[in-house]
């Protein structure tokens, strides 16, 4: 974990104020096992907990998790998709996690395949693809956020008909190309998008996006490829410059020693809950 992450994750626990993940575990159209943290929506006596071995039920049928019959009357919610930067991990979201979690959505981010906990193994196939940026890796990586959907809509507190994909760099071009996909997404949030992260054409993905809301972040060094993204979108997207150059990538926009940080994930909160709501 990048120690600006892990500062700011250690500041939370002392303060009480983050809220608990469970590790869950589903498995994509093709085969892919991926590792998530879920974190149930507020208040928590509304949402239904995880019994033990569901998620190792995941990981041996790929089948999504069976609500319970009480379960069905719990209050529905929003949901954010997390998705991390390269080489980041899903822990990369902490500062962000409470904030979503505030505003009432359920969140789950999770491992892209190939890292951490959907790696496979640090020796796997999967492992090795990833360190090695194999463009045919990530050109199959929304498979993953649609494994992410497919297991949220199962659970009877998440309303996956108002998602949200919210994406750092490589992040972005995932998000962007699910979103294409998936009309339940009703915006992306991207934090340094490029035009063509690993073979991934966002260009071409983000005007099928539209006329879907689309936030796109990125330091004052990094903001070329979002002026290019806002004119493929036909200037629907919306784009949002902040000093700093490649330092502040992705998430390393969240950082404690950035002061606009506060600004940036305040910003996100009240795009995502407007888009939600329409």
């Amino acid at each position: 974990m990048p120690l600006a992450t892990l500062a700011f994750t250690i500041c939370l626990l002392l303060t009480g104020d983050t809220p608990k993940p469970q590790t869950v575990s589903f498995k994509t159209s093709d085969g892919i096992t991926i590792e998530a943290d879920y974190y149930a929506p507020k208040p928590a006596d509304n949402s239904a907990e995880l019994k033990s071995g569901d998620a190792k039920a995941d990981d041996k049928t790929g089948e999504k998790p069976v609500a319970s019959a009480d379960a069905r009357n719990v209050a529905k919610h929003p949901v954010a998709i997390l998705i991390h930067m390269y080489p980041a991990d899903r822990t990369s979201w902490a500062p962000l996690v409470p904030k979503l979690h505030d505003a009432g959505f359920a969140v789950l981010a999770y491992d892209i395949r190939g890292k951490g906990g959907s790696s496979g193994g640090a020796d796997s196939k999967l492992a090795r693809q990833y360190a090695d940026r194999d463009e045919s890796l990530f050109a199959d990586a929304w498979k993953d956020c649609e494994a992410a959907k497919k297991w949220l809509t199962a659970r009877p507190e998440c309303d996956t008909t108002r998602l949200v994909c919210i994406g750092a760099s490589i992040g972005c071009s995932i998000s962007i190309q699910y979103g294409a996909k998936d009309k339940d997404v009703k915006a992306v949030v991207c934090l340094s998008p490029g035009t063509n992260y690993f073979g991934v054409d966002s260009v071409a993905h983000i005007k099928k996006l539209m006329p879907r809301d689309a936030l796109l972040i990125a330091p004052e060094g990094e903001y070329a490829a979002v002026t290019k993204l806002i004119q493929a979108s036909g200037d629907k997207a919306v784009g949002g410059m902040f000093p700093g150059g490649r330092e502040r990538h992705g998430t390393n926009l969240f950082a404690p020693d950035y002061r606009r940080s506060g600004e940036i994930m305040d910003a996100i909160i009240e795009f995502v809950t407007k888009a939600t709501k329409k």
